[in-house]
């Protein structure tokens, strides 16, 4: 009786620990991690845009858009992962949130997504490739006020006055910069995968269906090659009728669009240059078809504790009836490193406009990441 009673301990035992074991285990692989991050940038200074009148004004977003994000990761065991983001836009000068009124809680990011060796799968509002490459290219990455390539590609022209419409009230003008603004950095309702790298390349693509009547879808693909010092983008965007929000001059008439970039940067000892090519090509139901070509060069260079940044871009607007137009916009300055997360900066830009006066702004800014 009592080797049995031993013996039926001995099992006991063993099975808890069996069960302790694969309990542990379990916990292991459903590891789950969240991060909340974000940055805050704000800048003083005498601001002007050719074509305007200068204006000193204290503005979010100097080198950055300030922003906060949350993001998660769930281990789901092997190489399977759960993961999400969510992101806000914020107005620094005034606490709101959002670049503007109009923009939802979540603009710049609300995704979930799974990923393995695979590659990763998300579902919901996502950051274009195109957006993100020009970034990646960019000596002044997300700067909507002053990095030149951002100024004349992504940052809605209506919002950076009138002086940069063709004659005549929306839907008759267009807008003759800024041919990506009316589309936004991120695409709602979107299904995006990013490949695994596989010898330094990667590709990506992104779908978004249009879901209302009339409305038609948004198609992405990209290529991209990392590799040391080298880094290249190509990225291709088609945006179908009615696809692009009709907030923007002739965006309701916008009968498609496909926008082409590409992209590269090299980091030399002296410091990281970079460059690239946007091709936008428009066709429209009412109004003259165009096409806008943006050429942009910049470097990043490292003087002391900080950088000296430059960049140029210089776009040419071609109507198939009308005169062409011409816009060249140079930024540089210099970002002094306070710290690994908080930096002091300071920007001199030029702006010109065909047939209008040169605009000159002259900021100073803080930068602090979290």
């Amino acid at each position: 009786m009592k080797k049995f009673t031993k013996k039926t301990n001995l099992l006991a035992t063993a099975a808890v620990l069996a069960a302790a074991q694969a309990l542990v285990a379990g916990q292991a692989l459903a590891q789950s991690s969240v991060t909340i991050s974000g940055i805050v940038d704000t800048y003083a200074g005498s601001t002007q845009l050719s074509g305007t009148p200068r204006q000193t004004r204290v503005e979010s977003g100097g080198l950055s858009a300030s922003q906060l994000t949350f993001s998660g990761v769930e281990d789901l065991g092997g190489s399977l992962k759960a993961e999400f983001g969510l992101s806000m836009f914020l107005r620094a000068d005034t606490g709101a949130n959002g670049r503007s009124d109009t923009d939802p809680l979540f603009a710049r990011l609300a995704f979930v997504g799974l990923s393995s060796e695979l590659g990763t799968l998300r579902l919901g509002r996502q950051t274009s490739s195109s957006f993100l490459t020009m970034l990646r290219t960019n000596s002044l990455g997300d700067s909507a006020a002053f990095s030149p390539i951002f100024l004349h590609t992504f940052r809605n022209a209506v919002g950076q006055g009138t002086q940069f419409l063709s004659p005549g009230a929306p839907p008759a003008s267009r807008a003759l910069t800024g041919a990506l603004g009316t589309t936004d950095s991120a695409w709602n309702n979107a299904v995006g995968y990013v490949s695994p790298i596989v010898g330094g390349f990667t590709i990506s693509a992104l779908y978004a269906p249009g879901e209302v009547d009339g409305v038609g879808n948004r198609k992405e693909l990209g290529a991209f090659y990392a590799n040391g010092p080298l880094n290249l983008a190509l990225v291709v965007d088609k945006f179908a009728a009615g696809s692009v929000p009709a907030s923007g001059p002739a965006a309701a008439a916008l009968q498609s669009q496909t926008s082409v970039q590409l992209a590269g940067a090299y980091a030399f000892g002296f410091g990281r240059v970079s460059a690239g090519y946007f091709n936008h090509k428009r066709d429209y139901t009412t109004v003259t078809d165009d096409r806008i070509r943006t050429f942009h060069v910049g470097a990043s260079i490292p003087v002391g504790a900080g950088a000296v940044l430059l960049q140029t871009a210089q776009s040419r607007q071609s109507p198939d009836v009308g005169a062409s137009t011409k816009r060249t916009t140079t930024t540089v300055g210099y970002d002094y490193n306070l710290s690994k997360r908080t930096d002091l900066y300071a920007l001199y830009m030029n702006d010109k406009f065909t047939s209008l006066a040169a605009g000159n702004s002259v900021v100073i800014g803080i930068r602090h990441r979290f």
